[in-house]
């Protein structure tokens, strides 16, 4: 319990450090859906879902793989040019911060 506690705090500075914000912004209900499980591959009630990311916590360098792949955050190593690159495909009004 205590693992899942401790890997929500570094999940949230993961978040603050390199999330993707322009993409998090343009695509929230993609993010809802994906976090209450509501995909067509995925597909869970919402108690199940927070049983589900509750046991996710405990692999938090899974938790991070997976929200890394779905572009969610960067990676840690991602130099600013390709960050714009990445999101290159996003409305203007979006700017990396």
């Amino acid at each position: 319990m205590m693992d899942s506690i401790i890997n929500l705090m570094k999940l949230y500075t993961a978040f603050k450090s390199r999330g993707n914000w322009p993409l998090i912004r343009h695509s929230r209900t993609q993010l809802l859906d994906f976090v209450l499980c509501r995909g067509s591959l995925n597909r869970k009630n919402p108690v199940s879902a927070l049983l589900y990311w509750w046991g996710l916590l405990k692999g938090f360098d899974l938790l991070v793989w997976r929200l890394e792949t779905f572009g969610f955050l960067f990676l840690a190593e991602c130099p600013e040019a390709d960050k714009k690159q990445l999101n290159r495909y996003l409305p203007q009004n979006s700017q990396v911060v």
